[in-house]
């Protein structure tokens, strides 16, 4: 069932002071995430993703789209398909949408393609892709014309739970002067005017794709819910191996339940701190330690892997500070094992564990601010985890038959 978006006014307050104006503006901020009926996206008969490109003047028939390079491979045809069976001129770039190619070049060659189409300033374009292709999708219709709308469509189990529903965009940024490459250094709060999630584009991914989106749902159930906790514990890996489609080892909704919960807790904790006022996330559980390792120069680890090794070694932590029990750390790496996440890295050791500390102080604004459990669906953030914990950490770590 569609809700209506939540809608804030535009106020405007002018103080003036002894030598000059001050200006207090509240920022409006609405935008849809609406679930489309499975497999209906990209039927011509359901005008959902059209009308989602906005009212144009009669006549105006063509629209933008930049679609992930996987995507256009299996849903080209279908995509194109669609709009011209509803006399719609559809023009699109195809780009990449790894973590390699998540750089400001890809948001360059996007921005070339739209002053070729010419898009107006209040056209929005069509974004169908992973977490990759959507974060370089925001990040241009942030820039272009100094904003114009866009359509997040995610295509990953990843993307729908996690990279569709803020308003975040960001790619990752090789610095020439020290040489090093930093994760979504550079990008924008921007938000699209709407979005439309289809979970049957998850059936025709591999499953190593599928446990990496449960890395994300996994991190919201440890920080927020019990309830999920348990749903993916029982479900998670039948639903792996079904890719969200319907089988008789999986009770009918529970696939939509997982997904509508993890948005749902999402868009809690993401709605009164779109603009990230309050450092103290406990969203960011496992995305302290997780960017150093995912830009280790060929390691070969998805996003939601390395959250779930960050949140597994946070599980650690959080049990030698008597946080959780032993009993706790053990149901989290059945579960993991369950889900087909891997619960260590080879390059998860004392000096990067730390430099990710340094580097969290920096990010978080002189704080740690490290969110940990303190019990499955609880969290706490703490700011003074030392060099000498962590070692202690990594050394239980060796305790468990981890999978890499």
């Amino acid at each position: 069932k569609k809700k209506p978006a939540a809608t804030v006014t535009t106020k405007t307050t002018v103080v003036t002071t002894s030598k000059g104006w001050r200006n207090i503006f509240s920022l409006p901020i609405s935008y849809d995430v609406n679930l489309v009926e499975q497999g209906t996206l990209l039927d011509p008969s359901n005008p959902q993703l059209l009308e989602a490109t906005g009212v144009h003047p009669e006549g105006y028939n063509r629209r933008f789209a930049v679609i992930d390079e996987a995507v256009y491979t299996m849903y080209g045809d279908k995509i194109i398909n669609y709009f011209t069976q509803r006399n719609i001129e559809i023009h699109y770039v195809v780009l990449p949408g790894g973590e390699p190619d998540k750089r400001p070049d890809a948001v360059d060659k996007l921005l070339d393609k739209m002053c070729e189409y010419k898009l107006r300033r209040r056209e929005p374009f069509l974004a169908i892709g992973g977490g990759c292709l959507l974060d370089i999708a925001g990040m241009a219709a942030c820039l272009y014309r100094r904003g114009v709308p866009f359509v997040r469509v995610p295509t990953t189990l990843l993307a729908i739970v996690d990279a569709s529903v803020g308003v975040k965009n960001g790619v990752d940024y090789c610095c020439d002067i020290t040489d090093e490459t930093y994760k979504n250094r550079v990008g924008s709060f921007y938000a699209p005017s709407a979005c439309l999630l289809d979970s049957s584009f998850i059936t025709t991914q591999d499953r190593r794709n599928v446990s990496n989106g449960f890395g994300e749902i996994l991190k919201l159930a440890l920080v927020r819910s019990v309830d999920l906790f348990e749903l993916l514990e029982t479900h998670g890996a039948a639903l792996i191996e079904s890719r969200f489609a319907s089988t008789p080892s999986v009770p009918d909704g529970v696939g939509d339940r997982i997904i509508n919960l993890s948005i749902q807790i999402m868009l809690e904790e993401l709605g009164p701190n779109l603009w990230e006022n309050k450092l103290e996330r406990c969203v960011d559980y496992g995305h302290t330690f997780s960017k150093l390792l995912e830009m280790v120069p060929g390691a070969d680890i998805m996003h939601g892997e390395a959250v779930n090794v960050d949140g597994f070694f946070c599980c650690i932590l959080s049990n030698l500070r008597g946080f959780i029990s032993r009993d706790v750390v053990d149901r989290v790496f059945k579960c993991m094992q369950g889900l087909n996440l891997p619960t260590d890295s080879k390059n998860l050791e004392s000096k990067l564990a730390w430099q990710s500390c340094k580097d969290a102080i920096e990010h978080r604004n002189g704080a740690m601010r490290i969110p940990l459990i303190t019990d499955l669906g609880e969290s706490v953030c703490v700011s003074d985890v030392t060099p000498e914990e962590l070692d202690r950490a990594l050394e239980m770590m060796k305790e468990y038959p981890h999978t890499y």
